[in-house]
């Protein structure tokens, strides 16, 4: 057979063809094993991903203190304008910055705030001192009255209504006089000054735990008036933003911080009873910590939801950032679970220099049992039952910051040896 010229061109041709629709088939191979390598991979993940993500948030939380040395949040100008950082030390050689206690709700604080009126002997602002204005005013109205019965009895020579009743009536006709003339009169006739309680403790005549209190008593000239040695408010913001006055007259923020269930569960049974609370809701008494938990009043969250003024809706990321950045730079950390070091923190930090009312302090309100204000004993919860689980899963942000306060109780601890404070 003769081949010719021709025929080779030919079978060339049909050989790069033939070699051609090989690679492509190669090709298309590789691709279709990729995509299917791809596709099985996806579905790996899909089924790793709750873990993987648990041990990212787990390593986020234990390098979070790192995290925010590397960005700077900015804080509510408030805040970071009549708050003095907390290892700033310099401005109390010029000045003394008020100690402002922020009170979470069931985590020792009524124990710090009693032990700072009764062992330490200071004047503090909270909701006390109103409330004991008002019990001395009520008793001097019920003093003059029974005067003016008695009198009136003597002159007219006969009773005209039984003494106990026109007393009462008495009381109350110059208590709706009083209060009247308290709503009628303007702030410039109002003045902040120092009331006694009976067993000594005294407190400015303001409610700083309520926004209506706080703006009064920012009205009548708080901050420039110098007449608390300390404040207790559950309100921050508010009272850092009217209670506090820039570079003149600023605050030292101080805190004491509790497992948020533990501390949640702790309020709900005290919100049982505790009828004289502005927070107490009449709906506790008949529900179950259960019922309680799985309900709209359980909280969520309370602690940075106040830091960030958000009591409402959803939080973000930068929320807990922002809380955190909060009590990083503002904040004198204590612990409920390390009351007796709290005590001991506190007292050296803020240079109270009295040992007789540190001994005091640590006898009666360092160790479950002492004169603790509010203790209360409640059933324990369960950490592995649904309930906990329940009220966990609504506070997670709280848990977090939380941990972070143990992770700065731990910083300043070494922060305070250091510079001989302890």
């Amino acid at each position: 057979m003769t081949i010719t010229s021709t025929t080779m061109s030919s079978l060339a041709y049909q050989s790069i063809l033939l070699l051609t629709a090989a690679a492509l088939c190669a090709i298309t191979l590789q691709l279709s094993c990729k995509r299917d390598s791809i596709v099985i991979k996806n579905a790996q993940e899909d089924v790793v991903a709750p873990s993987v993500a648990l041990r990212r948030r787990r390593l986020l939380d234990l390098n979070m203190g790192i995290e925010l040395e590397r960005k700077t949040y900015k804080l509510p100008f408030y805040m970071e304008q009549n708050l003095v950082d907390w290892d700033n030390l310099e401005r109390s050689v010029e000045t003394r910055d008020t100690p402002i206690f922020w009170h979470v709700l069931k985590s020792g604080g009524s124990a710090i705030k009693l032990m700072y009126a009764t062992c330490y002997q200071i004047t503090s602002a909270s909701e006390s001192g109103a409330w004991i204005e008002r019990e001395q005013q009520e008793a001097l109205a019920r003093q003059q009255a029974e005067e003016a019965g008695s009198e009136r009895r003597r002159l007219e020579g006969e009773d005209l209504v039984s003494p106990m009743e026109w007393v009462q009536k008495t009381i109350i006709e110059q208590w709706q006089v009083w209060d009247e003339s308290a709503e009628e009169a303007p702030d410039n006739q109002q003045q902040l000054h120092v009331v006694v309680a009976e067993d000594g403790r005294k407190y400015v005549n303001v409610d700083v735990t309520t926004m209506e209190g706080i703006a009064r008593a920012s009205r009548l000239g708080f901050a420039s008036s110098g007449l608390a040695d300390v404040i207790f408010t559950p309100l921050l913001r508010e009272s850092a933003e009217l209670l506090l006055d820039g570079d003149n007259h600023k605050g030292r923020m101080f805190a004491v911080f509790r497992s948020p269930v533990d501390r949640i569960v702790s309020l709900f049974y005290y919100l049982q009873q505790a009828t004289w609370e502005p927070t107490y809701n009449p709906e506790y008494a008949s529900m179950t910590i259960d019922e309680y938990a799985h309900s709209p009043l359980c909280e969520s969250n309370w602690m940075v939801r106040s830091l960030v003024n958000k009591m409402e809706g959803p939080l973000e990321p930068s929320d807990i950032a922002i809380a955190k950045e909060i009590i990083r730079q503002k904040c004198i950390v204590g612990l409920l679970s390390e009351m007796d070091e709290t005590i001991r923190r506190f007292h050296s930090f803020f240079g109270f220099e009295n040992d007789e009312a540190l001994t005091c302090a640590r006898q009666n309100f360092a160790v479950a049992g002492g004169s603790q204000s509010n203790s209360h004993k409640h059933p324990k919860l369960d950490p592995n039952i649904e309930t906990w689980q329940a009220i966990e899963s609504k506070n997670m942000l709280d848990i977090r910051l939380f941990e972070y306060a143990i992770e700065l109780w731990h910083e300043q601890g070494g922060w305070l040896q250091n510079e001989n404070m302890l």
